[in-house]
């Protein structure tokens, strides 16, 4: 900073949170061979075993929809999820030297976190309907609006999950071990690899609690305009983000000093 400019609390915010996104794709990427192709391989990986199975078992998963398309709809949006959820753990404990500076706060390293996750969801998911659509693998698209909404509402879902999970983290480090646990199970039952119509409606009940469900469901409604998601609740989903990010900011809010101050 030079002698004589003052800077703005956003002009500071802006800088720190840029720095932050900086450090962490360095710290993510630039230890792998793979480096930032990983962003592409891990959602194609998952897309191409789930579409091996089903095209062994000899059926199209979704009529109107090809199959890597439709895994695609589901895969992105839960990995998303997931690494926040994961990441938000160990945020406070990877950049505690950090918050010896003032103007660096533990919102601070999960904000980079979460945006960056959410950078490389959409352009993961952009980028690999691209190339599906290259080699032929289309389906008419739907509603950007509705993308638009439902992205900025599980934005806020999962910065919400993150906040939560960086003060339980800090508070139970023996959380970290038991996070991929928690959050295997909702692999299977989150919507990836099915359809809610596809599900006997005896189950619906239990299932609709799961935002993670009506994000994908609504994910694929905006994606594909044969793929209709007759169960997804837009309101639920808003209600359930606005509620995780509320009770996230609250969480931190009445914490954040003991996360700074914990060794």
């Amino acid at each position: 900073m030079y002698p004589g400019i003052q800077r703005s609390p956003w002009q500071i915010q802006r800088d720190v949170i840029r720095a932050l996104l900086i450090r962490e794709m360095k710290t993510r990427f630039g230890k792998w061979r793979l480096g930032y192709a990983w962003v592409l391989l891990e959602p194609a990986m998952h897309i191409m075993v789930l579409a091996a199975i089903f095209s062994f078992m000899g059926r199209e998963f979704y009529p109107g929809i090809p199959t890597m398309l439709f895994m695609l709809g589901g895969i992105a949006p839960f990995i998303f999820f997931s690494n926040c959820f994961n990441k938000g753990v160990a945020a406070v404990e990877s950049n505690r030297g950090l918050f010896n500076y003032r103007q660096l706060r533990p919102f601070d390293a999960v904000l980079s976190r979460v945006l960056l996750e959410f950078a490389i969801y959409l352009f993961s998911l952009v980028v690999l309907l691209g190339i599906l659509a290259w080699f032929g693998i289309t389906a008419r698209f739907n509603d950007f609006l509705l993308l638009v909404v439902i992205n900025l509402l599980f934005f806020g879902f999962c910065l919400g999950i993150s906040l939560t999970m960086c003060v339980v983290g800090t508070k139970y480090p023996e959380v970290s071990r038991f996070a991929p646990m928690i959050v295997r199970p909702l692999y299977f039952i989150s919507g990836v690899f099915f359809s809610l119509e596809q599900v006997p409606q005896e189950y619906h009940g239990y299932l609709s609690w799961n935002p993670l469900l009506h994000m994908i469901e609504l994910t694929r409604e905006g994606l594909f305009a044969s793929y209709h998601g007759m169960f997804a609740n837009l309101p639920y989903l808003a209600t359930s983000s606005l509620v995780m990010l509320a009770f996230g900011l609250l969480v931190y809010r009445s914490q954040w000093r003991d996360l700074v101050r914990s060794q």
